[in-house]
């Protein structure tokens, strides 16, 4: 039995009537009405895959007029290679309706009255009448898609061919996943596999067993990677040190810089729309550099130790010298010589201070640092340290402030000590026209930290040197004439990191700086 066709008047929908009776009403003037206000192409078939019912995009985009669609199979508008597959598909359709597309992999094209082509997507939906089953397809021209998705393809393939040239490795990721869009041949080399584009970060680092180490080899988590730092923040992180451990246990030392796009300019770089931005890491690997580093924290070690013996005898000679001096023993020295006694002391101080901070870099970087940890209360090691600070000037003013008269803590007093000394010292250092140090001490939010504050209103630090601060021998531009070695902040860090706790700062050129230290607390002691 042939079909009803939707091309007449005599398609019709049951409806109940005001007085209760069943009644056939047309519908073709709503159906119209319907079709023609979707932007797609529609076009109604029968089971045999009849045109029974077009809109006016149908015609505009295929350029056969109404009368010349009606009784044409739906095939006849796709190329003759792609007949055979779309109606197989449809076939399957009817087994099992619903909204569904061509299909993955499918390049479906249609074909103009003029006999041109063009790609399309094609979806099929079903539409159960009194009449019998119909369904609508709708055709959408992606002629503009395909051209961005070449755009994207040509740019993606200009950016490959140019960081392959590249002796780094390099890479851009995309989303908070940091899902890769492209890498060159040495990113591969370095991580130790191939990432594959679209695989998110963590999910690439699982599945080969890499770990992230940080410089001096601890386990780093997730978050605390230099990409993912970058993604978060979306500021750069720049000359970070990471050290990635291989499946087979192999560790390589790794330079990262790591900059965030926005997503407009992400979108411009690959011609294609994005919903997230993205970051640009390279990765350098450093291990010749590491091992030049490590001849000359070996030289600097033993310099360090040749110093000690002189500058150590030096003090002990002095220090006599002035203490039987006082005693009557010998001749008294005149007033100048009293003030060259006290300046050598003050530079045989200064030198040893110098030659033990050399020796605990050393220390540090071949993994020999050793902590003497022992409960300590943290207000009063704090408070003699002010004391000891407070004492060196008469320009500044240090107050100190407590949400609690101890804070019990397991350090390395000694160390601790050289860090809250060092950051106290900077601040009056470095804050030459004199004034207040505010010194804070209160615990975060969850109980689980102690978290103490220096803030000054000195000089500041320069923008674009804030990334580096805690580096060795780095010192600000603007610091030129203040006495320093560049170690302190890089000492203060690693003691900080290997008790457990972090610290960074916050600093305004010309408008001061406030440095922050986190000390975990023991977990007896946590806050409900």
């Amino acid at each position: 039995m042939s079909q009803p066709s939707l091309s007449s008047t005599s398609v019709v929908e049951v409806q109940q009537s005001k007085k209760g009776h069943m009644q056939a009403l047309p519908v073709r003037v709503e159906l119209r009405s319907l079709i023609e206000a979707v932007p797609d192409a529609l076009l109604l078939i029968d089971e045999q895959g009849k045109i029974v019912l077009v809109n006016h995009q149908a015609e505009q985009l295929f350029g056969y007029s109404r009368q010349e669609f009606l009784g044409l199979d739906l095939e006849y508008l796709f190329p003759e290679r792609f007949r055979t597959q779309h109606l197989q598909h449809r076939y399957t359709y009817l087994q099992d309706p619903a909204v569904r597309p061509m299909g993955p992999g499918l390049e479906l094209y249609g074909r103009r009255k003029d006999g041109s082509e063009f790609p399309i997507d094609v979806s099929l939906s079903p539409m159960q009448t009194i009449a019998g089953l119909f369904i609508i397809s709708s055709i959408r021209d992606i002629t503009g898609r395909r051209r961005l998705e070449q755009a994207a393809h040509t740019h993606l393939t200009l950016l490959q061919a140019v960081i392959d040239a590249l002796p780094s490795g390099v890479y851009l990721v995309q989303g908070k996943e940091a899902e890769l869009i492209v890498a060159n041949r040495a990113v591969s080399k370095i991580w130790g596999a191939t990432w594959i584009p679209g695989q998110p970060l963590q999910d690439f680092l699982q599945t080969h067993h890499i770990q992230v180490l940080d410089s001096n080899e601890r386990e780093l988590a997730y978050d605390q990677f230099a990409i993912t730092r970058a993604i978060r923040t979306g500021q750069p992180i720049l000359q970070y040190q990471e050290v990635i451990r291989h499946a087979d246990g192999t560790r390589l030392p790794i330079l990262f810089n790591a900059v965030a796009f926005a997503p407009e300019y992400l979108q411009d770089l690959l011609a294609t729309d994005v919903q997230s931005g993205g970051v640009l890491v390279i990765m350098q690997d450093i291990t010749p550099l590491k091992a030049v580093e490590q001849m000359k924290d070996e030289f600097i070690g033993l310099a360090a130790h040749e110093l000690r013996t002189p500058l150590a005898a030096l003090k002990g000679f002095v220090e006599m010298l002035v203490l039987q001096t006082q005693r009557g023993k010998g001749p008294a020295l005149a007033d100048w010589q009293d003030e060259a006694l006290a300046e050598i002391q003050v530079a045989t101080s200064r030198l040893m201070e110098f030659s033990e901070a050399l020796l605990d870099v050393t220390r540090i970087q071949a993994g020999r640092l050793i902590l003497n940890v022992r409960y300590t209360d943290l207000v009063d090691l704090l408070q003699k340290v002010v004391q000891r600070v407070q004492a060196s000037t008469q320009q500044h003013t240090l107050c100190l402030h407590t949400t609690a008269e101890t804070f019990l803590v397991p350090i390395d007093a000694l160390r601790i000590d050289q860090v809250f000394f060092n950051l106290l010292s900077n601040a009056v250092k470095y804050s030459p026209g004199g004034g207040v140090i505010e010194i804070d001490i209160r615990l975060d939010q969850q109980g689980r930290e102690a978290i103490i504050s220096i803030r000054d209103h000195g000089i500041g630090i320069p923008e674009h040197q804030q990334s580096l601060l805690f580096q060795r021998f780095i010192r600000a531009d603007n610091t030129q004439g203040i006495i320093g070695a560049g170690l302190g902040l890089y000492l203060c860090r690693e003691y900080i990191e290997r008790h457990g706790g972090h610290i960074w700062f916050e600093s305004v050129e010309h408008q001061g700086s406030t440095f922050f230290v986190s000390l975990p607390l023991p977990a007896h002691t946590w806050s409900p």
